[in-house]
Order: C-alpha cells, then structure tokens, then sequence
C-alpha cells in the first residue's frame, strides 16, 4: 500500500496536471451551484496499533484504502455545504490476547454533513477549508484463542478537512483534500484520530 507521503505527492501531480489542463478551457460559471463527486484516496487510524491492557499488537497495518461519495451546494463563491458518505476501508492485526494468539480486523464508515467556505484564487482554483459532523460505524471482529468478540457501534463526531480544487472544464474539476476526525469512536471501540488524504473529481450543474 502505498505511504500517506506518496499519496499526496500524486494527487499535488492530479493538481498541477488539471491546473496546466484548465490553461485551455473556458471560465467556471459561478452560476452553476449544484454539484456531484467521487473521490479516493487512504485513511489512517492513529491509535489503532497502540496496544492496551494484556494485549501484545503484532504486524499492524494502520492504514485503510478509502473512498467517498458527496453532493454540494455553492452557495456564493465563498461558502458552500456538502454531504456524503465515507468509507475509511479496513484495519488489521494480529494480537497475543493474555498470552493467546489472535487477529482484529475492524471496518469503519460515515455519513457527513459539512460547511464549506474558502478564497477562489482566479477563475479556476479554489482553496477552501471545512468543518462539520460525521454519523460513523464501527464494526470490529477480534478473534482471541477460540473466542470471538464482535462490536458494531455508531456514534457522532466533528469532522474538519482543507483542500483545493481546480476546474479543468466550466462543469469539471479535480479536488485534493486532507479529512481529520479527532477522537473517532467510543469507549467500547477506542477512539482513533482518523486521518483521510484523497483525490476527486467532480461535476458542476
């Protein structure tokens, strides 16, 4: 899988490609206020590997494939909302639970809801900052010797991000954004501060 670093070095090339793509293309139409996106990019739940109480983590990947859906609403070239659903993919584990050995294999997904307000810089770049709430779930498998232990819970946490985005075309362009949930989850989950680097693109209408 490749590194948070390496990540971000593509999608700031995605940025740099569209921004040199949008050189030839006509002007957005702040007129058009609706719009549609599809991203992905890696997540990563810090916290995940510490070990806790008669617990020994071993071969811990912190790190999931993420993805997400949104829809938006400009409301002047200033300030937006948006919505959506995010997966963060998939984390893993093997454990010594009291000395048995084990594995943990815990899934994470949410429902956000965001205000989003930045600076357009030109017609085409726009670099904006959000803040907002998730509706998460959290389902964990964790296998100890012949025990199974199964949590599935939900919860409501802050959501915050910045990005930038450049439009390639009046109707396309291409985004690239950092997501951070501090504290995701409960007491019965642990809490993770979820991290989200991504790239997406979408289509004004």
């Amino acid at each position: 899988m490749p590194t948070a670093n390496a990540m971000l070095c593509r999608i700031l090339q995605l940025l740099v490609l569209g921004a040199a793509l949008s050189s030839t293309a006509g002007a957005a139409d702040p007129a058009k206020a609706w719009y549609v996106g599809a991203g992905a990019g890696q997540s990563r739940g810090t916290q995940y590997c510490d070990a806790q109480a008669g617990t020994v983590v071993q071969n811990c990947d912190d790190q999931g494939n993420a993805w997400k859906l949104f829809v938006g609403y400009q409301i002047n070239q200033y300030v937006g909302v948006e919505g959506g659903y995010i997966d963060f993919g998939k984390f893993s584990s093997n454990l010594a639970v009291a000395g048995a050995p084990g594995t943990d294999e815990t899934k994470a997904r949410a429902g956000f809801l965001e205000a989003v307000a930045g600076v357009p810089i030109g017609e085409r770049v726009f670099v904006f900052g959000k803040v907002g709430g998730a509706y998460w779930r959290i389902k964990s498998d964790t296998q100890a010797g012949s025990t199974l232990t199964k949590i599935k819970e939900n919860g409501l946490d802050a959501m915050f991000g910045a990005g930038a985005q450049v439009f390639v075309t009046k109707n396309l362009a291409i985004r690239a954004e950092y997501e951070y949930l501090p504290n995701f989850g409960n007491d019965t989950t642990g809490e993770l501060d979820m991290q989200v680097i991504s790239a997406s693109v979408l289509w004004r209408f």
